[in-house]
């Protein structure tokens, strides 16, 4: 069993699996979000609420920024809405739609992100627990890593190649970091969850993330 410290970092033997380079969002265009997130149950109305009082969020988003998702023909729940995205990197996956999520800003950064960082919360905050957590694969307190090739991609179809290994933030690259030195903060912050989702459940309501600030003021 490898063995890891408070900050998720591994530490002594057992540390294998795949090597990640992180994100670099100018090479990659945020394609990591180009069909959206699927949302787990409180995050819904989590959202709605939340672009409820905050008009710069509503500002960016179109009418209908939750949709139903639909993945081979099977309606698998409700995810964020995409809209079209002109992609330049040579290497963007040819099965992959030139669609980005509502919540991604013209050059990649999530909207939901943002908002947080501009009041001095954690980067996720606002952020489903689907988005941030990639690209790890589980939501235990000893997540998954992601797949070192393309044939083990969790998301492999017999008509979809594949999705972890298709992005370079989820791809193994033998010149990266082990796993989970470079998702430290994603398996810091899942192991410091009461539970997952985050958003929705007690402690966390949007009144209180925003705190006493009007709609005209967040």
């Amino acid at each position: 069993m490898s063995a890891r410290g408070s900050s998720g970092a591994c530490e002594g033997e057992g540390c294998g699996g795949p090597r990640l380079a992180g994100c670099d969002i100018h090479r990659c265009e945020g394609r990591c979000c180009y069909d959206g997130v699927y949302l787990m149950q409180g995050e819904e109305p989590f959202l709605r609420e939340l672009v409820a009082r905050v008009p710069r969020l509503a500002a960016h988003l179109p009418r209908e920024f939750i949709v139903d998702g639909w993945w081979e023909g099977q309606m698998l729940g409700r995810k964020t809405a995409t809209r079209p995205q002109e992609y330049h990197a040579p290497d963007f996956p040819a099965h992959f739609t030139r669609t980005r999520c509502v919540f991604s800003d013209a050059v990649g950064f999530c909207e939901l992100e943002k908002l947080a960082r501009s009041r001095g919360q954690h980067p996720w905050t606002f952020k489903p627990a689907m988005c941030w957590m990639f690209p790890l694969q589980g939501e235990e307190d000893d997540p998954e890593p992601p797949p070192m090739t393309v044939e083990e991609d969790p998301y492999r179809t017999e008509r979809y190649p594949g999705y972890s290994a298709f992005v370079p933030c989820g791809m193994h690259q033998p010149q990266g970091r082990p796993w989970r030195e470079a998702l430290a903060g994603e398996i810091d912050y899942l192991a410091r969850a009461a539970r997952i989702p985050l958003l929705g459940t007690p402690g966390h309501t949007v009144a209180e993330l925003l705190g006493p600030e009007t709609e005209e003021e967040v």
